[in-house]
């Protein structure tokens, strides 16, 4: 087997290890927690069962099962859309938001685990997986979702001192300066990762 695919194995294998000892650490499963922390990340509107779901790379049946266990432990709630009634989308509770606080360092071994590189490693890590993942999300297997800033569709600024001061063009929405630094999962980077053709 390729070393480099072993390796990569082998940190999938450790991330879900990490995953579990977290999730446990708060009385949650490692979906359950990546559903709390979704919930909390993402762009309010954005926060459908069908969007976790692909998120979670599960079917709808199995977010829906999830989504049942976190309401019936009072973590979150359901509401329809105000744009379209076809939609429910979700909520933390007050409960579900001190969860999320508690799960803050998130991936803290992991962290710990980067600070034995130099600078100049973790930028070719940094490269090296950026590409792989690129390659991957554009052929379905992964769904990334990140802030507004570095987003085709973003426009800054757009109404200045307005509450909501921020544009997407995908959506036709204004944004507050809350929701623009809140996932995407429909986030188009500007440039690609260097070395990846779009």
């Amino acid at each position: 087997m390729d070393p480099l695919l072993l390796s990569l194995l082998r940190l999938g294998q450790a991330v879900r290890v990490i995953g579990l000892e977290e999730a446990r650490a708060v009385g949650l499963t490692p979906v359950q927690a990546e559903t709390l922390l979704f919930i909390g990340r993402t762009k309010s509107f954005a926060t459908s069962i069908g969007r976790l779901a692909g998120h979670l790379g599960v079917s709808h049946a199995s977010a829906v099962g999830v989504v049942d266990g976190l309401e019936a432990r009072g973590l979150i709630t359901r509401t329809g859309d105000t744009r379209d009634r076809r939609v429910t989308l979700l909520r933390l509770t007050p409960a579900g938001r001190q969860v999320v606080e508690g799960l803050g360092r998130w991936g803290w071994q992991l962290t710990q685990a980067l600070e034995g590189l130099t600078v100049e490693e973790r930028k070719a890590l940094e490269r090296g997986l950026g590409a792989v993942i690129w390659s991957l999300r554009r052929a379905g297997y992964l769904e990334v979702a990140e802030p507004c800033r570095g987003c085709v569709y973003f426009a800054e600024n757009v109404a200045p001192g307005q509450p909501e001061p921020h544009h997407c063009r995908l959506i036709d929405r204004f944004l507050s300066e809350e929701e623009a630094r809140k996932d995407c999962p429909d986030h188009t980077p500007i440039r690609a990762p260097a070395g990846i053709a779009r």
